[in-house]
């Protein structure tokens, strides 16, 4: 895809929501460039870009000549109207299945960072970008201060279950539709819910990739075994041109 720099996707490579913004972005045929964002090293430049200076700001975030474009749900109904041809479906009967994402992508995300604050390893990887090797076990508090942080800020968004039931209901609308998608074709519904499933078998791929310590916080093996159903339908998904798009493309179940 050719990158246009008059508009730039910031975000997290390993965070579904951003998966979300820019499997939507990709599906529309837009042009866009993409800027991988660092918690506290980025904030500033991303602060000037979007002139914020108070408040709290968060990926992923679309920047184009004319506006700032917040959270992959606006990004997707931008990428859809640029679009013009409702290729990514009816919002309004998406809506729901965007709530269950939402709602299990908070659970997975305070599960993931309480695993991390649980895990050396993981506090290591967390800063194998900005430390060597030597210097992450005594500084492991900068990452456990970061991951604390992030639970504190999001913690209120945790309802457990969340996941599960996303996943039952998932399975049910697959069911139901019989067409392979969650609607007559493929569109925003399905990219909403199999995002969910990185959160109990992560294949999506990150840059950088996810450390083994990360790998095991996203894993839910349990989860997988019994929704392995929906894990083929991911890898379906994968598979398909017409579906797929460039962090799972060409990756086969």
């Amino acid at each position: 895809m050719t990158a246009d720099p008059a508009v730039l996707l910031v975000g997290e490579s390993f965070s579904p929501w951003t998966q979300k913004a820019r499997w939507a972005l990709e599906h529309c045929g837009l042009p866009f460039g993409y800027r991988e964002y660092t918690p506290t090293l980025s904030e500033p430049w991303l602060r000037w870009r979007m002139r914020q200076w108070t408040g709290a700001v968060s990926v992923p975030v679309l920047l184009t000549d004319a506006q700032v474009v917040r959270g992959s749900w606006d990004i997707a109904r931008h990428a859809d109207a640029q679009a013009g041809d409702g290729r990514l479906g009816d919002f309004a009967a998406i809506a729901a299945w965007n709530e269950l994402s939402e709602a299990a992508l908070a659970e997975i995300r305070t599960r993931v960072v309480r695993g991390v604050l649980a895990s050396p390893p993981a506090l290591d990887e967390a800063l194998a970008g900005l430390l060597p090797a030597p210097l992450r076990p005594p500084l492991r508090f900068v990452a456990r201060d970061a991951a604390r942080r992030l639970d504190r800020k999001y913690q209120h968004l945790l309802v457990p279950g969340a996941l599960r039931h996303a996943l039952e209901r998932l399975r049910e609308g697959l069911d139901r539709s019989g067409s392979g998608y969650l609607f007559e074709r493929f569109g925003y519904a399905d990219i909403a819910m199999a995002v969910v499933l990185e959160g109990i078998a992560p294949l999506a791929r990150t840059e950088p990739p996810l450390g083994p310590a990360h790998r095991r916080c996203w894993s839910d093996p349990q989860l997988a075994q019994e929704f392995g159903d929906l894990l083929d339908w991911r890898a379906s998904l994968a598979r398909s041109s017409t579906t797929s798009y460039s962090q799972l493309s060409a990756i086969a179940g």
